[in-house]
């Protein structure tokens, strides 16, 4: 099974669960799952943004050497199985511009048409919210994996 994770600028949410999931797939040798992630403005500025996902990530041992942002296209359809968005922008830019429907992570999750989101960068707790998003992506990494499985066999 082939998944992608889209998310807006392809720089937090979907390359924090794109590289929690390889980590989780290679630890616990899952070979038959493939993850990757993109971005519906994947071309967009992102020097004012926060590495600071990076920096938690590295220091979990997460390996994010790999990291390359990737736009969305056409093309994830015939790459992927199954290609799942971060937030209800994501859904509605893939229904517009391809007319195609993708789910949520939450969606796929916990069964709940609700966003994955990111405090404000300029709030005093952003470092314990980027390290709660860390932490909620690893858990729900093995329920979303039997849920695909269900939903693909």
């Amino acid at each position: 099974m082939k998944i992608l994770f889209l998310c807006t600028d392809n720089f937090t949410r979907s390359i924090i669960a794109e590289f929690c999931f390889k980590d989780y797939l290679k630890k616990n040798h899952i070979t038959d799952v493939q993850v990757a992630s993109a971005g519906i403005r994947a071309d967009s500025d992102i020097s004012r943004y926060s590495d600071l996902h990076f920096r938690i990530m590295s220091s979990m041992n997460i390996d994010t050497s790999e990291f390359k942002r990737t736009q969305f296209n056409d093309e994830a359809f015939l790459k992927y199985d199954i290609i799942i968005g971060m937030s209800e922008l994501h859904k509605e830019f893939v229904k517009n511009e391809y007319t195609k429907d993708i789910y949520l992570f939450n969606e796929v999750y916990k069964g709940q048409n609700t966003p994955v989101n990111i405090g404000a960068p300029n709030s005093e707790d952003f470092e314990e919210k980027m390290r709660q998003l860390i932490e909620y992506f690893i858990s729900a990494i093995p329920e979303v994996i039997t849920n695909l499985k269900k939903r693909s066999a």
